[in-house]
């Protein structure tokens, strides 16, 4: 059996990790906590792993990649073991609430019938925060009164 260390690099090589990910997933191969927090703390001090290099670069992928607002980007870092906090962080210093409506208003410009009740569901179902939703409807709105004056 490879050593838990042996196991982190492969699983390194394949994508970076957050040290949280990558703890449960040692777990699941057998190895004990005491073990898997020596690896942890091997790696780190190698540079190895960083938290902080990856949750940043995997936002930047997320921003670059997908249409989610905040809570759904929240969601999507925890998912990949970063803390609450850590994530919301952040979000806070990575997307303002003007790129957020951006990303929104990109959405709502893709959509060639436009029902205001469902619009605003998809939304938040993608995670955008409620102002950036009522915004971006408002917005619209306006835009549909324009078109039609």
């Amino acid at each position: 059996m490879s050593s838990p260390y042996d196991k982190a690099l492969k699983l390194l090589k394949i994508r970076p990790h957050h040290s949280e990910e990558l703890t449960k997933k040692l777990l699941m191969r057998g190895f004990s906590r005491e073990q898997i927090q020596e690896t942890i703390q091997k790696l780190q001090e190698e540079n190895l792993l960083d938290n902080r290099q990856f949750a940043q670069m995997y936002l930047d992928e997320l921003l670059r990649t997908k249409t989610f607002g905040f809570y759904g980007l929240k969601a999507k870092l925890m998912q990949r073991g970063i803390p609450g906090h850590e994530a919301e962080d952040l979000l806070k210093e990575n997307l303002s609430a003007e790129e957020e409506t951006n990303i929104a208003q990109k959405l709502i410009n893709r959509e060639r019938d436009y029902d205001k009740i469902k619009f605003a569901q998809k939304l938040q179902r993608k995670g955008f925060r409620s102002d950036v939703i009522r915004k971006v409807l408002e917005k619209k709105q306006a835009d549909n009164r324009k078109l039609l004056a």
